[in-house]
């Protein structure tokens, strides 16, 4: 959330109502996690197994230890002529620490002011070098504990601005079917149960069962070395596994069951009825998340007369082992136990024992990426004003992804869960060329160009230009223009029926409501394309103060969908994928994706630095970054009008942050203050129209011991003023805030201590 090109904000671990509960990823210009092509070490890696949200695929970068990374570097403009798929938005390239010589431990704890959501960061990195080479190895462990709703003020409850509770309580709501099938109240039910405005349900607050953020654990290890055979060929290798264990609770598993008119608990003898009911008795749906990944390569570099050449072979996988431990039940176990008394949904049950119908559901997901490659830069030729340059390159990759689920959940026989199994893979080669070309003395462009052959749905070409002019010696302007495409993700293509839950706005009745939905892959989709546009400049104004302004705009066409919301908006043309009961509310959606949407993205970025020269109280430097989002026109059906979405719905038109930094000393001290605009809300039928900005303050103080050689001691708070979030309540209804947006942890203490030897 803290990038912000991630314009739109990105699913990250506050989504535990997601498939994918602990994960995060990288989300440039909103456009979608599946569109930011993300690298570890200049190559990729493979993609999480299952998608957030049944929707988006995307590489979880929690699986990458933090204590590892040494930089992260953002291309902010499309770079399908050098990278291929999934670079519609840009690259992420994450460069992991390596030539370390020396030892370090790092020992970081924190927590929030309420006193929950505990965390502790242990780093220990080493390395030894020579004349010959390197060997360095990492270990980082993070230990995170759980914050739940009920703590946050914002989450707390479903009955909020809006009410959002369930309409599956305990008690329950009763259908005769012998009296035309209307649902009533349990006679049980308090008053404040019931709104009229959702129907005559007994509804019930599921937030208090709900994990906001949830407990993880990740331990990671980190391994890299070259060593040099000769001055002109050297040998490479880098490797890292992670082991990442989470767990979220959801509410009490609910559903509709049959009792029959003799039943001893009926409360209408002789009339065969049906509750809609949540068994509490189980206690939460808790779900416990294990994933392991792994990422190794090796390979030889070297030189060749005025060429660099490098060749590698390398690969990864990720297995991930999802087990619902708590909670889970099968609909014939419950109406079994109801028909022999011992569950009793019209009240308490004595000797029912809820271990009798528990089930544990299993789904296990598995992804894996294996490549070799071949690229080589070098000098071709002198022209008038330098050399002609160029990076050649290929590539072969073979991609595959499993998911599994457990054969009583698969035939959707348990409640609230439920998939169907399926996998797929593919092969990919690639070709790549890049020029730069001096076409005068201060003017150079670049060329590049990428062919991709793909095993499943053909091949593509995608060509960029690029120009780069020295307008004054301290001054550079800069333009580009190129194309791109995101290939089919495997899930998107080959993925199962997966049962979920949303919450959508139904125009029909006015109101948020959550829905049963079903997510499922199809083969037949083609690949996104687009087209890519940019101009900026950079300029140093003094030797302290430089400047950077990017203008950048992106068409996508063809673009992959599976929104509900955006079924339920178009239900007149998708009458079979919106599922309405008896009272008109919204039953379930089914939610294929589908090539249908069109987007055209257009903003500015504007980033500053200044540096003032050490004084009589130290240094400081200022750093501005701020991005601006002009528009963004999306088409969501062919022939349809565009609707301009910047400024709306979650899309707020302006991020920024502003950091200062001091030292002196052995001080250093930092203050970053980070904004996110507002935002109309555009759905009809909401009560307000604006949700208001956000900002807040994190501070960091350091030292040095001038005594303790190699020591540094930090202390931080982040939220410092412990700003509240806006609301939101229909953008997605319970949480009440928008979480692409922002966290409610709240106010964060730490305290680091660092040591290098």
């Amino acid at each position: 959330k803290d990038v912000i090109y991630n314009s739109a904000g990105v699913r990250d671990e506050t989504f535990t109502q997601g498939f994918a509960p602990a994960s995060a990823a990288f989300n440039l210009r909103g456009l979608g996690v599946n569109r930011t092509l993300v690298l570890v070490n200049g190559r990729r890696v493979p993609l999480f197994p299952f998608a957030q949200d049944g929707r988006a695929s995307f590489v979880d970068i929690n699986l990458i230890p933090l204590g590892a990374v040494e930089r992260i570097e953002i291309l902010k403009d499309g770079a399908s002529a050098i990278y291929g798929s999934d670079a519609i938005a840009g690259v992420v390239n994450i460069i992991l620490r390596r030539d370390y010589n020396g030892a370090a431990v790092s020992v970081q704890l924190g927590e929030t002011d309420q006193g929950d959501g505990n965390e502790g960061h242990v780093n220990l990195m080493g390395g030894l070098s020579n004349d010959k080479g390197n060997f360095t190895l990492i270990a980082d462990y993070f230990d995170r504990g759980e914050i739940k709703a009920e703590d946050r003020d914002v989450s707390k409850s479903a009955l909020g601005p809006i009410d959002d509770r369930s309409a599956a309580g305990n008690p329950g709501t009763i259908i005769r079917l012998d009296r035309g099938g209307r649902p009533i109240p349990d006679p049980r039910c308090a008053a404040n149960e019931i709104n009229p405005e959702k129907g005559p349900f007994c509804l019930y607050d599921f937030a208090p069962w709900t994990t906001l953020i949830p407990e993880t654990q990740r331990l990671g290890l980190v391994a890299s070395g070259d060593y040099a055979f000769t001055s002109q060929v050297s040998a490479f290798f880098g490797a890292n596994y992670t082991y990442s264990n989470s767990q979220r609770d959801l509410a009490p598993s609910s559903g509709g069951f049959f009792v029959a008119p003799d039943n001893p608990n009926n409360i209408f003898p002789g009339e065969p009825v049906i509750s809609v009911y949540r068994l509490t008795e189980l206690g939460p749906r808790t779900d416990e998340f294990a994933t392991g990944a792994w990422n190794a390569l090796g390979g030889l570099r070297g030189s060749f007369r005025s060429w660099d050449w490098e060749f590698g072979v390398g690969g990864g996988e990720i297995d991930t082992r999802v087990r619902g431990t708590n909670g889970y039940t099968t609909q014939d176990a419950v109406e079994q136990a109801i028909d022999n008394g011992l569950l009793n949904p019209f009240g308490r049950s004595l000797n029912f024992y809820p271990s009798s119908i528990s089930y544990q559901t299993k789904r296990d997901g598995n992804s894996s990426l294996f490549y070799t490659d071949l690229k080589a830069t070098g000098e071709l030729l002198q022209m008038p004003y330098g050399q002609l340059s160029a990076a050649l390159g290929a590539e072969y990759r073979s991609e595959d992804f499993s998911d599994t689920w457990d054969p009583v959940s698969e035939r959707g026989d348990v409640l609230s869960v439920g998939g169907t199994s399926s996998s797929g893979d593919r092969n990919v080669t690639a070709v790549y060329a890049e020029l730069s070309i001096p076409v005068l003395e201060r003017l150079e462009m670049q060329l590049a160009g990428r062919y991709d052959d793909y095993s499943d749905f053909g091949g593509t070409f995608n060509p960029k230009i690029g120009l780069r002019w020295k307008a004054l010696s301290n001054l550079l302007l800069r333009g580009t223009a190129g194309t791109g495409f995101k290939a089919p993700s495997l899930p998107e293509l080959y993925s199962g029926e997966i049962a979920g839950f949303d919450s959508v706005y139904d125009p029909v009745q006015g109101r948020v409501t959550q829905v049963d939905t079903f997510t499922m892959g199809n083969p037949e989709l083609d690949a996104e394309e687009s087209r890519n546009y940019g101009a900026g400049l950079v300029w140093d104004v003094t030797p302290a103060w430089n400047l950077l302004v990017d203008y950048w705009h992106i068409r996508v066409k063809d673009g992959v969908s599976n929104d509900s919301q955006f079924y339920v908006n178009n239900e007149d043309i998708y009458p079979d994928k919106v599922i309405r009961g008896p009272d008109g509310g919204i039953v379930e959606v089914l939610n294929p994706f589908q090539n249908v949407a069109e987007q055209k993205v257009w903003g500015i970025d504007f980033n500053t630095n200044v540096h003032w020269q050490p004084t009589g109280v130290g240094s400081f430097v200022f750093n501005l970054a701020t991005t601006y989002l002009g528009s963004f026109e999306e088409t969501r059906l062919p022939g349809a009008r565009s609707v301009d979405i910047a400024g709306k719905d979650g899309r707020p038109r302006w991020r920024g942050q502003g950091t200062l930094r001091w030292n002196k000393a052995s001080y250093q001290a930092s203050l970053t203050v980070n904004y996110t605009d507002g935002y109309e809300r555009v759905l009809e039928g909401a009560d307000d129209d604006h949700v208001g900005s956000f900002s807040t303050v994190d501070a960091q103080l350091n030292w040095s011991p001038p005594a303790i050689k190699g020591s540094t001691v930090s202390v931080g708070i982040n939220n410092l003023f412990d700003a509240a979030v806006p609301e939101d309540p229909y953008l997605e209804g319970w949480p009440f805030f928008n979480r692409d947006l922002y966290s409610a942890r709240g106010r964060f203490f730490y305290a680091r201590y660092k040591h290098a030897f």
